[in-house]
């Protein structure tokens, strides 16, 4: 089974312009065609997971609705994402958009997703402006882990018009560790800080990461991927890798399919064999590309 732990997915016409201006920042950064950014249809996503072999994908709500103005509210983008998975039961799984600075509300969305919108967790935006491990959020956490929720954090550079200092990867060894039960996951591992993304994961056992957006490595520095992986399995293990895609951000370099077979075929560069870094086998691939987000999701 592949499973896809990181997507989004949104309509144009969805869009305010604050958000459009991001998509449009992030093209203007990285010289990408805007329209495979704005085109991020549920239909456009299921074709190309079948394309490339992708049982299932995680998709994300986000509640950016304390930096930036939008056209639906932060609920209606979490129904907006409970349609869709209940559309395709058998392909999508669902995790909320909820920033634990709305307090007793956050808390009251975050139950009314779990139990009645059937998501499994949550998606954290920091680079809106919070520190995931601030005291006051302990209660929404309390709620999570209560719940068996997922959560998935941005973790690593955000896109331009948010702020980098609240998307360290430390900032969640405190709540891992006064959550024991709450399952974890960075997303992007860190970058740039991975090893100390690499570091956290180690030492705590209810973390984990994915590789979205590592699209870029892949493409061109293949030796910075292979390299995480293979530290990733000296230190905390395979079993902590998700793949992931950050689906549609970085369709312009590599497709799905392209991102899928890319992993299948990783093989240990000679610099880093000379470093004594293990190659990776057939069955730990096969755990990144899927078998490790069925065993969090339980699927």
């Amino acid at each position: 089974m592949i499973i896809d732990a990181h997507c989004h997915i949104w309509e144009e016409e969805l869009m305010s312009e604050e958000l459009r201006k991001i998509i449009l920042d992030i093209c203007a950064r990285k010289d990408f065609d805007p329209s495979q950014l704005f085109n991020a249809t549920v239909e456009r996503l299921i074709r190309e997971m079948d394309e490339a072999g992708i049982d299932k994908t995680v998709i994300v709500g986000i509640d950016y609705g304390f930096l930036f103005r939008g056209k639906v509210p932060y609920k209606g983008y979490n129904d907006y994402v409970a349609n869709l998975i209940q559309e395709y039961p058998d392909r999508l799984i669902g995790l909320a958009g909820i920033d634990p600075r709305r307090g007793k509300e956050g808390i009251q969305e975050l139950d009314r997703c779990m139990n009645e919108l059937g998501m499994r967790g949550v998606k954290l935006w920091p680079q809106t402006g919070f520190f995931p491990d601030d005291y006051s959020y302990y209660p929404f956490y309390e709620r999570a882990q209560e719940l068996g929720a997922i959560i998935l954090c941005h973790t690593g550079a955000p896109p331009p018009g948010t702020y980098l200092k609240y998307c360290h990867p430390v900032n969640l060894d405190k709540v891992a560790i006064d959550f024991p039960d709450l399952k974890i996951i960075m997303a992007h591992v860190g970058n740039p800080w991975i090893s100390e993304a690499l570091s956290v994961a180690t030492k705590n056992f209810n973390i984990y990461f994915d590789i979205s957006g590592w699209e870029g490595q892949f493409k061109f520095a293949p030796v910075a991927l292979m390299q995480t992986l293979a530290q990733a399995k000296l230190g905390c293990g395979i079993k902590k890798v998700l793949f992931g895609s950050d689906w549609p951000l970085f369709t312009p370099i590599v497709s799905l399919k392209e991102w899928v077979e890319g992993i299948k075929k990783l093989k240990l560069p000679p610099p880093l064999k000379l470093m004594g870094l293990p190659e990776l086998n057939k069955e730990e691939k096969e755990m990144i590309l899927g078998e490790n987000a069925a065993n969090i999701y339980n699927i």
